[in-house]
């Protein structure tokens, strides 16, 4: 039995589970963002953890994804981290306050746009 029925078999409600995937990647990204000490790196750093989410996400809906389907997930996410880069370049500069609030910023993405891609999935079983 492989981690993907364990967990199924522990948590059997699938609305628990993409919860937990969800929250998951968006403690890891809002770490990677606190972490992130180069201008700019933040984003590089949170979207191998976007990409691992979407990816957990197709799995649990049982949907195949190929690695433009997810990239196309990814990619309409953009705006929204694009929108959160005029407020973070200023914050940046802020000693301690500008890493508290850039974790949150990241943090706060990763979880819409994992929410956004369960209603996707829901609603049509596609990523894309």
């Amino acid at each position: 039995m492989g981690f993907k029925d364990e967990f199924r078999r522990y948590v059997p409600d699938r609305q628990k589970r993409c919860a937990t995937i969800i929250h998951g990647a968006s403690a890891a990204s809002g770490a990677a963002a606190a972490a992130a000490i180069i201008p700019g790196s933040d984003s590089v750093a949170i979207m191998p953890v976007q990409v691992a989410m979407i990816t957990a996400l197709a799995d649990e809906f049982d949907v195949p994804w190929t690695d433009s389907a997810v990239r196309a997930a990814l990619y309409a996410s953009l705006g929204r981290i694009v929108g959160k880069g005029g407020a973070g370049l200023l914050l940046r500069w802020i000693p301690v306050y500008g890493n508290l609030i850039r974790a949150a910023v990241a943090a706060s993405v990763t979880e819409a746009l994992g929410w956004a891609v369960v209603k996707k999935l829901s609603a049509d079983g596609r990523l894309t």
